[in-house]
């Protein structure tokens, strides 16, 4: 998946980035928990169990200066402590669908590796986008209009 980041001189970074498919749940640290207190999670929950996992979860290299980043607009009731013993990664977005695997027994799922806390925020930009053109103006022929 090609992503574009703006820096902060504004100057447009691209970086390619590859799903990992099946990735062992038991290796990523979720950050935020009690998602199923938390708004939306019952919603996305049926949409879960109707149509399955869409997007990947992104995650990160957990490491106490990722995590510290990672917390920052988290409320403080739901920030998990720190463990760094045998979590390879740090979920940075797909914490309630990491709570929804595990509770339907699915111990794997597709994630994007990013170097960075800047880099898994523009993934996840890209993952949330919506066409700003309806799909259905994309098979519109506009030189048959009737001018």
């Amino acid at each position: 998946m090609k992503v574009e980041m703006l820096t902060a001189k504004l100057k447009v970074l691209t970086k390619e980035f590859e799903i990992i498919h099946k990735l062992p749940l038991i290796q990523v640290f979720q950050v935020v928990g009690k998602r199923s207190e938390q708004d939306g999670y019952g919603e996305l929950r049926r949409d879960v169990e109707e149509n399955g996992f869409i997007n990947p979860i992104v995650v990160i290299d957990n490491t106490y200066d990722n995590y510290n980043l990672a917390i920052r607009r988290v409320t403080k009731r739901f920030v998990r402590s720190y463990i760094n013993e045998v979590r390879t990664y740090l979920c940075m977005y797909g914490n309630q669908r990491i709570d929804i695997a595990l509770d339907l027994r699915i111990f794997h799922l597709n994630a994007i590796l990013a170097p960075n806390v800047e880099w898994a925020h523009a993934i996840q930009l890209k993952l949330d986008a919506k066409p700003l053109i309806p799909t259905h103006l994309h098979q519109t022929d506009y030189t048959k209009r009737n001018l």
